[in-house]
């Protein structure tokens, strides 16, 4: 994974759609990505950075694009 990856962006979107970690857990989890809310909290911290092909699932509960979570 590039070290350009946007993880605040991660919050961001979170907050914006006002899900708790664990709401978007859950919703993940409805479209087959089963993650924890340790996991989130991780991507959301830099820590870590999810597999690219989590990505576009997670745009698409997070409503935004994949090139979006990566700085130009």
């Amino acid at each position: 994974m590039p070290n350009n990856f946007r993880h605040e962006l991660l919050k961001q979107r979170r907050e914006y759609l006002e899900l708790s970690r664990l709401d978007l857990v859950k919703r993940l989890y409805e479209k087959s990505l089963d993650v924890t809310a340790d996991t989130i909290q991780s991507w959301e911290e830099g820590q870590t950075c999810p597999d690219a092909d989590k990505l576009p699932v997670l745009a698409e509960v997070l409503k935004c694009k994949v090139h979006e979570f990566y700085s130009s």
